[in-house]
């Protein structure tokens, strides 16, 4: 007899999480718990499938369809990752919990994680804030933006990473040190100018570029110290690592040449086999697994992914970004949503 419902909301443009979990909906079989959907077009219209279970699970996915149309469009001329994607967001999530709540009104909704936390990771420098109160270890941080000073600061040996405040996906990166400049961003006609995909941005060479520079301290940004990867193989790397509650479901490598940027796979980087990991400092691997923990939990998350790098000293580790809407890796890789769904079965048996 199924005593609750599984609702899982997203949309079809979403390959990588939504419809995996649906498609794997089978391994609900046998256990007390049903399995709806619904895409966010028609939560919005306040059309939701009927349920009869007395208790609802809510399993929230990334929008792909609304921010495409109403946060990101293709339209869309200013610089990325500004206030108002966040600002967006956040009204989405708010008009999303406020349908689903009128609708289901008679029932026990229980959210995987609470709608109104799932905007937070596009702040990042709230997030940074967020994870080191938790005691988790981030890069340090530049409040200047005055162009001398980033200047003096990079003459000095420092090297630098200037990031939009309110992207993801390794959109919106400047790294900067001594008579190395590089930018994913483009600069043409005294304006910064931006792709409108997702991916390919790709770094280009702006050394002693200082008319874009300035131009880009201007901007909604954080300075942070560009730390030094743990090299595996010749490559650079970091490691994102799934959570759920306390415990860590899944963790690989994403590498790259030991001279490139990121490591974001949207960039051009690999994810790497199960085996990868296994190479690793055993004591370090476990410092990521604490502070991951720590970091879903600094911001009231119940599953997300967490993305961090190990230091060459084989002791620790620096918090990088949490996703709340994490890509799920190759069901042939590892199947996430299997381990994700047995969880919730026993949760909530």
């Amino acid at each position: 007899m199924k005593t609750k419902t599984l609702l899982v909301l997203g949309d079809n443009k979403d390959f990588d999480t939504y419809k995996k979990i649906i498609r794997q909906k089978r391994f609900f079989n046998g256990s007390s718990i049903a399995v709806k959907s619904a895409d966010y077009e028609s939560v919005l219209a306040g059309r939701f499938p009927n349920i009869s279970t007395a208790t609802i699970i809510i399993l929230p996915c990334f929008p792909f369809v609304y921010w495409d149309k109403h946060i990101e469009p293709k339209k869309y001329k200013g610089v990325y990752g500004n206030k108002s994607f966040y600002a967006k967001f956040n009204v989405f999530w708010k008009k999303t919990e406020k349908k689903i709540n009128n609708f289901y009104k008679k029932k026990k909704l229980i959210f995987i994680n609470e709608l109104k936390n799932l905007a937070l990771d596009r702040d990042k420098e709230n997030v940074k804030m967020l994870v080191s109160k938790r005691g988790v270890s981030i890069p340090k941080r530049y409040n200047t933006r005055n162009l001398k000073s980033i200047l003096k600061i990079i003459d000095d040996g420092k090297k630098l990473f200037v990031k939009v405040r309110y992207g993801s996906m390794g959109k919106g990166i400047t790294y900067l040190e001594k008579k190395k400049w590089m930018t994913n961003f483009r600069f043409r006609k005294g304006k910064i100018q931006c792709r409108k995909s997702d991916y390919g941005w790709s770094f280009v060479n702006c050394t002693n570029n200082l008319k874009f520079l300035k131009n880009l301290l201007k901007q909604e940004i954080i300075i942070e110290e560009a730390i030094d990867s743990l090299i595996i193989n010749k490559r650079k790397f970091d490691l994102r690592l799934y959570v759920y509650k306390n415990r860590i479901l899944y963790a690989y490598g994403r590498t790259a040449p030991a001279d490139s940027i990121t490591t974001n796979i949207s960039q051009g980087a690999r994810g790497e086999k199960t085996s990868f990991v296994k190479k690793l400092p055993k004591k370090q691997l476990e410092r990521a697994k604490k502070q991951a923990v720590l970091s879903i939990k600094a911001l009231g998350l119940n599953f997300g992914g967490v993305d961090l790098m190990l230091c060459p000293d084989k002791k620790n580790v620096k918090f990088i970004e949490v996703n709340t809407f994490p890509g799920f890796p190759r069901v042939r890789r590892f199947n996430l949503s299997k381990y994700l769904i047995n969880e919730i079965i026993m949760e909530f048996k």
